[in-house]
């Protein structure tokens, strides 16, 4: 494969790194259920000092509009993981494949093969990273010929 074919590949696997893409993404996805937790636990505080001061009224109030904004609240949360998933794995691709590729292009160069370097795709996360890899290379290639 020549250096521009890939620079322009595609890479069809979404999930390189599994475990560090699943933490980051379960990361994530806590945010929701915490905004959720924390928006439950406020209403539930309301409805508990409504019923500390007898106020049947607002009381009725607020267990009426539960009823009608939970399921709604509920729905929105769900879709909100859902788009969480498929970005987190789509973001995290771009950070967990550029990682992948410096891994193996330093194991490489470890083992002994000169030329080895870092060629990331064209929006992959980390090009100075790559670069100051490739400058180490280069390095590690002088030491060994002189």
């Amino acid at each position: 494969m020549s250096d521009i074919e890939r620079l322009t590949f595609k890479r069809r696997k979404k999930l390189i790194d599994r475990r560090f893409q699943y933490r980051s993404i379960a990361i994530w996805l806590t945010v929701v259920p915490a905004g959720f937790l924390a928006f439950a636990a406020g209403l539930a505080l309301f409805y508990w000092i409504s019923s500390a001061r007898g106020d049947e009224l607002m009381r009725q109030t607020i267990a009426s509009q539960l009823q009608i904004i939970l399921p709604p609240l509920l729905a929105n949360d769900l879709i909100i993981m859902i788009i969480a998933i498929v970005v987190g794995i789509s973001v995290t691709h771009r950070v967990a494949g550029p990682i992948y590729r410096m891994q193996s292009d330093i194991e490489r160069a470890l083992s002994g093969e000169s030329h080895a370097r870092v060629r990331l795709r064209r929006g992959d996360a980390f090009p100075e990273l790559a670069e100051k890899v490739n400058e180490l290379i280069e390095r590690l290639d002088e030491s060994r010929k002189g």
